[in-house]
């Protein structure tokens, strides 16, 4: 074999070996149309968060249950932000458009100082169990002062209607939607 024609095979085999797929990075999913009678933009605050998540799920991989005891963490499908920062935003965006809270902000947050209540949520499980549902169960808590106002346990599951990783995403934002709207039906009509 030729010299130039090994250097050209070689080069052709090491950039085959080097390739690598693309990179995948997803959000909760659009938001749900606005309500016919969206409050006005201002009104009570609301910081919604810190908001923690299971140390499993607390990465930008996107984890599938394959099984009992099996987790799959894929490397080519990623949340666009962390999960913990992606919840406390769509909260905080659904509250502010379907309650008198219109100045609701994901924590950490600076326009806020002193908001009228803030709202810290514990998820304590949301996985997706492969492309078939997704399940989210999570404690949240209204605060005012420091004192608790409300608190609650959220429990859901959500079928994946679209197979593959964008349906599975969609499942997750709106599971986070139901979650807002179990929030925002405890939320006092006025802090």
């Amino acid at each position: 074999m030729n010299r130039p024609l090994a250097i050209a095979l070689l080069s052709g085999a090491l950039a085959a070996c080097g390739s690598t797929p693309p990179i995948h990075h997803y959000t909760l999913g659009p938001l749900p149309p606005a309500p016919a009678a969206a409050p006005a933009a201002g009104g009570a605050s609301l910081v919604v968060g810190p908001v923690g998540v299971p140390a499993a799920i607390d990465r930008l991989h996107i984890v599938r249950q394959q099984g009992a005891a099996r987790a799959e963490v894929s490397d080519e499908h990623r949340w666009a932000a962390p999960l913990k920062t992606e919840i406390a935003r769509r909260v905080a965006l659904e509250v502010a458009r379907r309650s008198a809270y219109g100045r609701a902000v994901a924590w950490p947050q600076a326009s806020v100082a002193d908001p009228d209540l803030s709202l810290p949520i514990d998820v304590q499980r949301f996985e997706a169990d492969g492309f078939e549902r997704v399940t989210l169960e999570a404690v949240w808590t209204l605060r005012k002062g420091g004192r608790d106002v409300a608190s609650r346990r959220f429990a859901a599951t959500e079928p994946i209607q679209a197979p593959g990783w964008e349906g599975l995403a969609a499942a997750h934002g709106r599971l986070v939607d139901a979650l807002a709207a179990d929030i925002v039906a405890a939320l006092p009509a006025r802090p």
